[in-house]
């Protein structure tokens, strides 16, 4: 059955949303109650760092305005001026048909979002930071920053048609087919 845990995740749909007009802007949106407290179980799934802690569950290891700050680093480390609108947001979400994927199913999912996007493709330690943050059941946020740790912007030309194409084209193990991308 799709959906079990440790199985490639089914169905999803990437779709490009609006950045935030700073980086803590968007983590309190992502980790706060939502516009009518749609927002449940608030919590990272993954991101640049695999030893992040996550905000909403360890909150006296690291805040969000910690994490923004962390997010943020690369951006400001930038020579000259940094990019007017530095906050690169996607959702995702699971097919209505598919059943609810499991966090790590979830990180799969992020990871090759990233990767296909340019954002941070597998391997790449200088890649930009990134989080995927997961607050209801068929669907997560992910959020960049855009700058890479080695100084360098990075090439996001056709970003959303990328992870189209990188989901549709079923690689393994992603084995998903994306159906919307914010």
């Amino acid at each position: 059955m799709r959906g079990d845990a440790g199985e490639a995740p089914p169905v999803v749909m990437p779709k490009k949303a609006p950045g935030g007009s700073t980086t803590v802007d968007l983590l309190d949106y992502l980790f706060g109650p939502g516009e009518r407290d749609e927002h449940t179980d608030r919590h990272l799934v993954a991101g640049w760092d695999p030893d992040l802690p996550c905000p909403a569950r360890h909150p006296e290891r690291i805040t969000r305005a910690d994490l923004a700050l962390l997010l943020d680093a690369p951006v400001e480390a930038l020579r000259g001026v940094p990019p007017a609108e530095h906050v690169w947001h996607v959702s995702v979400r699971n097919h209505p048909d598919d059943p609810t994927l499991f966090d790590d199913q979830w990180a799969h999912v992020a990871a090759a979002m990233v990767h296909a996007a340019g954002i941070a493709e597998h391997g790449d330690e200088q890649a930009c930071r990134w989080v995927a943050v997961r607050h209801a059941t068929d669907h997560l946020h992910i959020l960049a920053t855009l700058a890479r740790q080695d100084g360098l912007h990075p090439r996001l030309r056709g970003d959303i048609l990328a992870m189209h194409t990188a989901a549709r084209a079923k690689p393994e193990p992603l084995n998903q087919v994306i159906t919307e991308i914010r």
